[in-house]
Parts: structure tokens; C-alpha cells; sequence
């Protein structure tokens, strides 16, 4: 437990300095190899370009901006699993869009939201109610034991006139189902409300 603690903990932090600084690196954990992903607001799916995602063998993050729709390039480095929508072109609507080519064996998944111009000390993640809550509360997978995703956790075209104005980071984590998080990929991107 208390090393399963340890890793929550790790994750947490690292998705709060990410959010902090603003970087659009991705972080390998290969020797402390970085790259930046591009994440400009590219359209359109890209699937099919990877059969099967191969298992996380350490802690891998990656970051990218926004793009309205997620894109699955040819391993875990250059996918891009969370679209947003119009919001990523400066557009008026949000739509989340989580979705990751096939994983060789089923894997949990998280979801986490931080908005610190709403509440900058808390980091939600959604349930598997599809409530969201704050993640001090425990980590819990929203999905468990999948070998894929295509979701829409939050559902489709919402206005962005609802939603105070800030910027917005989502992560999604996969790792091996019913592990302790020793190894995973988690991807980071972000979109601004203005």
C-alpha cells in the first residue's frame, strides 16, 4: 500500500508541475530522453497506423497541446489520446475525447482533471460512476481491466460560455490492470477557455 502511495503521489506531482510550467515536452523516462510533441490543433482521427500498443516497462509521461480530435500515431510516444473539440482551434465547443489503440494485455484506466483557475489545489479524477473527485480523496481507475478505449467521458458539444474562463489540463494514465502503478503511460494536454 504504501508504495502504491508513493507512485500516486509521484503522478500527482508531476501532472501539477506540468500544469504549472507549461512544458510540451514529452518525458520518455529513457535515460531522461525529451522531445516536443506537435499538438497544434490538428483535425481528424488517425487510426490504424499502430496494431497493438505494446505494455508500459516504466513510467512514461508525455505532453502535447491541444488537438480537437485524439490521434494514435505509431506507439505510445506520438499518440495523442485526448481530443477537445473546436476548443483546440479557438472554437466555442468542447468535446473530450478519449481514445487509445489496442494494448497487448487489459489495462486500467485514469482520467484527471485540473482547472486552477476554478480550484488550483485540488486534481480530480473521474470515477467509475463517472463522477468526478478530487483525487485526495484516492486514486481509483475510471475504466479497469480494458484493452482499449473510445470515450466521451464528459459527453459532446458542450458550450464553452458555461465553463469559466482559465486553461484546463486533462491526463489519461494507462497501466497494467490491478497493478500498483510501477509502470504506466500517461499522457498530458491542455485547452484554454478565453
Amino acid at each position: 500500500m504504501k508504495r502504491r502511495l508513493v507512485y500516486t503521489l509521484g503522478v500527482l506531482i508531476v501532472l501539477a508541475l506540468m500544469a504549472f510550467t507549461g512544458n510540451t515536452y514529452a518525458i520518455m523516462n529513457s535515460g531522461g530522453a525529451m522531445g516536443t510533441l506537435s499538438g497544434g490543433g490538428e483535425t481528424g482521427l488517425s487510426s490504424g497506423m499502430m496494431s497493438t500498443m505494446p505494455m508500459p516497462t516504466s513510467q512514461m509521461m508525455f505532453s502535447s497541446g491541444p488537438t480537437t480530435d485524439p490521434f494514435i500515431g505509431y506507439g505510445p510516444e506520438d499518440t495523442m489520446p485526448m481530443g477537445v473539440g473546436s476548443v483546440a482551434v479557438g472554437g466555442d465547443m468542447l468535446t473530450v475525447h478519449a481514445q487509445v489503440g489496442q494494448f497487448q494485455m487489459p489495462m486500467d484506466i485514469y482520467f484527471a482533471l485540473y482547472a486552477p483557475s476554478v480550484d488550483p489545489f485540488n486534481i480530480y479524477l473521474i470515477n467509475q460512476a463517472g463522477d468526478l473527485q478530487p483525487a485526495s480523496m484516492g486514486m481509483s481507475p475510471w475504466i479497469t481491466g480494458v484493452t482499449g478505449i473510445d470515450e466521451m467521458p464528459f459527453g459532446a458539444n458542450i458550450p464553452t460560455s458555461m465553463l469559466p474562463q482559465g486553461t484546463y489540463y486533462l491526463g489519461l494514465m494507462a497501466t497494467p490492470a490491478g497493478s500498483n502503478m510501477a509502470t504506466y503511460y500517461f499522457w498530458i494536454t491542455n485547452f484554454l477557455i478565453q
